[in-house]
């Protein structure tokens, strides 16, 4: 069995531009050279992520995280390294000709998980399904229930709608036959374990909608009942390591193109709702899994849209968690939210199904509610405008509502609205907002920590103003920022170029000197060996032999740096001696540390020594040039 060869990895890099690749997790957007966007890998409001075409890498320089192609794959979609390359290869449709091995040796590689088994029995699982539903006699009647409510064959192919029998072993035995583990099948969710021991389907007599997670990659089920009363509507799979409700989107790794092509996202109830909004071309419909919305869930929309369209069940709790969503949406992660409410309460499904097409378009385009006009109709439900206390009461809600918003123009339209219900004229609403308005100060949102909480400096002008750089280690206090910036420096140098590498290696050796912080010697060490075998400079492959993610981060980091590309090893040398001078600094408060002591403890001898070596360190360093 063979390793994947290093120019075939370099060929799959070089055919894939790493936006694209990260264009399907993360919202990007153009600026200056490079593409912005929020962070994937963790919270944050303003954006500190950004991905370099140029150079195919991206960095956050907020949570740290960096690298090429392959690590960004690795890192979101819990990847190994030859899984990252596959995947990539499919990407750019080029063939892996080669046989690669569970015992392979590539950086990052790990055999195939208990998870990766887990997807492969639901797969089998899910072609079984639809095969019971659409080829058999046993799944006739689910097959017609499914086509009465207007289901086309084509919906149920593309969707992989199956069947689950009433028998209690159908998938069971199927899987023996495969010589599939039986008790992984249980850990999956698949089957079931009952008191005496005995294992056999967990779904039966159901219609079978597969679950998808965010990859694509098929984790769960949910099953329908469709001909009894017996038992819930709908039976999802039980929480396991590879399906988890609070974190999968129905149809999201389907729609998250057209979610992008659209730039907004559908949230729909439920599992029919998405297929009649698929067949109404509007596929860039999800549902969440039979709960209300998460953070998860958010964070996962945050990736691809700013902006949501809710459209959920017209009846009393459709509409209460459009709000309870809405609110998460728009109020806590500041989303652009808008909501449609369909005619005489009907879902979507009903209402694409009997209305057409056509017409939910009309109203998915033209009669979407803003979250303030619809905030505004949900403060009404239950009060009697007709009540003087009421209606005194629902204003101060509006009022409240619209004094939040920040464009004069949207309150002054609101406000109208108001006049012109209630009779009300607009020098009193705008008194009444006055005098209901808070003013809140807004915190700066740096999307992490502020600048000042890093003890760090701004180390460049990015395309959009100074960029603060957080390390993952800690900087000792007292280093000064010279000699911090001529470590960042020379490595970038030696990252770019091997001339350089060599030139400022002899330097380091001629002055006796080395990079202080760990993580910066720790990359000349990998660089020493990168170079010693016979490569040229090449920051993504060097990328792909580090196994350690700090090291990635740290490279990613180093490569977003804008320096002088110009530089002669006069530069390089004012370097080297700030890297000397920072290190006689730091050897000065240590022995200073030392001399205190020995006063305090009444060391005379050893007090004078440690002056005198203080004397002679000030000296050499002053004559240290700057």
């Amino acid at each position: 069995m063979q390793r994947i060869p290093e120019e075939k990895i370099d060929e799959i890099r070089s055919q894939v531009d790493i936006v694209d690749v990260v264009g399907n997790y993360v919202q990007l957007k153009k600026q200056g050279r490079n593409y912005t966007g929020l962070c994937p890998f963790h919270g944050e409001k303003t954006p500190s992520f950004s991905v370099s075409p140029e150079k195919q890498i991206f960095h956050c320089f907020g949570c740290g995280k960096g690298g090429n192609v392959f690590s960004f794959l690795m890192q979101i979609d819990g990847l190994s390294f030859v899984e990252s390359v596959k995947k990539v290869a499919d990407l750019a449709h080029i063939p892996l000709d080669v046989a690669i091995s569970q015992g392979d040796s590539s950086p990052g590689n790990k055999p195939d998980s208990q998870e990766s088994k887990m997807i492969e029995i639901h797969q089998l699982a899910s072609k079984l399904y639809h095969y019971l539903l659409m080829e058999t006699e046993e799944g006739q009647e689910a097959l017609q229930y499914l086509l009465d409510r207007g289901m086309s064959e084509q919906e149920l192919d593309h969707f992989e709608i199956g069947f689950a029998p009433a028998h209690a072993s159908t998938v069971t035995t199927f899987l023996k036959k495969r010589e599939v583990d039986l008790a992984l099948a249980v850990e999956s969710g698949l089957l079931t374990e009952r008191d005496d021991g005995e294992v056999v389907d967990r779904f039966r007599n159901r219609i079978m909608f597969p679950i998808k997670n965010d990859r694509g990659q098929l984790v769960g089920f949910s099953g329908r009942l469709f001909n009894q009363e017996d038992g819930p509507k709908y039976l999802n799979s039980p929480e396991t390591p590879i399906f988890n409700k609070r974190n999968i989107l129905y149809h999201f790794s389907d729609a998250r193109q057209e979610i992008r092509k659209k730039e907004e996202i559908l949230l729909l109830e439920g599992y029919m709702d998405v297929i009649s909004s698929v067949s109404a071309t509007f596929s860039n419909g999800v549902a969440s899994m039979g709960t209300s919305l998460t953070e998860e869930h958010v964070q996962m929309i945050r990736r691809v849209t700013n902006r949501a369209i809710i459209c959920y069940d017209g009846d009393r709790a459709g509409i209460e968690a459009s709000f309870k969503a809405g609110t998460m949406l728009a109020e806590q992660h500041r989303l652009e939210v808008f909501v449609l409410q369909l005619p005489n309460g009907k879902d979507p499904d009903d209402f694409i199904r009997s209305e057409g097409a056509e017409k939910f378009a009309e109203i998915y385009t033209h009669q979407r509610l803003t979250w303030t006009a619809f905030k505004l109709q949900f403060f009404k439900r239950n009060r009697n405008l007709q009540n003087e206390t009421d209606k005194i009461a629902y204003l101060g809600e509006a009022l409240a509502e619209i004094g939040k918003l920040d464009q004069a123009v949207e309150r002054e339209l609101y406000l109208k609205q108001l006049g012109s219900e209630f009779d009300l004229s607009m020098e009193a609403l705008k008194q009444q907002l006055q005098q209901t308005v808070v003013v809140k100060t807004k915190p700066h949102d740096y999307g992490g920590p502020p600048p000042e909480s890093y003890g760090e400096y701004p180390s460049y002008e990015g395309d959009g103003g100074p960029v603060y750089e957080q390390f993952s280690f800690v900087q000792p206090s007292g280093v000064p920022s010279a000699g911090l910036t001529s470590e960042k420096r020379l490595l970038k140098y030696m990252l770019e170029d091997r001339d350089a590498f060599i030139q400022i290696r002899n330097l380091l050796e001629e002055h006796q000197t080395d990079f202080y912080h760990d993580n910066y010697k720790a990359l000349y060490t990998h660089l020493i060996g990168f170079y010693a075998s016979g490569n040229d400079a090449n920051p993504l492959a060097l990328m792909d032999q580090l196994k350690d993610d700090m090291a990635r981060n740290l490279v990613s980091e180093l490569e977003m740096m804008t320096v002088n590309t110009d530089v002669s090893i006069e530069e390089y040398q004012d370097y080297v001696q700030s890297l000397t001078k920072s290190s006689i600094e730091r050897d000065i408060k240590e022995k200073e540390q030392a001399l205190l002591t020995a006063t305090q403890q009444g060391d005379i001898p050893a007090a004078l020594e440690l002056a005198r070596t203080i004397t002679t360190m000030r000296a050499t360093m002053k004559n240290t040039p700057n």
